[in-house]
């Protein structure tokens, strides 16, 4: 019979059944709260995660994009080297296409990182 409204034989079985109804509401609101509380700290978590993943994905981007501007320098100081030789100034186009082999492998190393992200 407990926690039913029927009839009570005595006040000791009625008391009991209210205190075992009363503690059963005020766990409830007191767990209630927690409850959501811990739910919203996951979606707090999941949502941090989220734009932790978000600012990776932008850095790898920006560093494809660094990436892309050292092969366009790259090919930039080439077309140097082609210039300075044609002129027949050997000295400037060899430190032309050196500059050219490290922009290159700069570019290399950046898309690297950036798949590595």
């Amino acid at each position: 019979m407990a926690g039913t409204t029927g009839s009570y034989t005595n006040a000791a079985q009625f008391r009991a059944v209210y205190e075992e109804d009363t503690m059963k509401k005020l766990t409830l609101l007191i767990a209630a709260p927690a409850l959501f509380a811990l739910a919203a700290c996951d979606s707090q978590r999941e949502e941090i995660a989220e734009e932790q993943d978000d600012v990776a994905e932008a850095e790898a981007e920006v560093m494809d994009a660094h990436a892309g501007m050292a092969e366009e320098r790259s090919e930039l100081a080439e077309e140097r080297a082609d210039v300075a030789e044609a002129r027949g100034d050997d000295v400037t186009a060899a430190e032309m296409e050196e500059e050219a082999r490290e922009m290159e492998q700069h570019a290399n190393e950046l898309e690297n990182s950036a798949d590595e992200i």
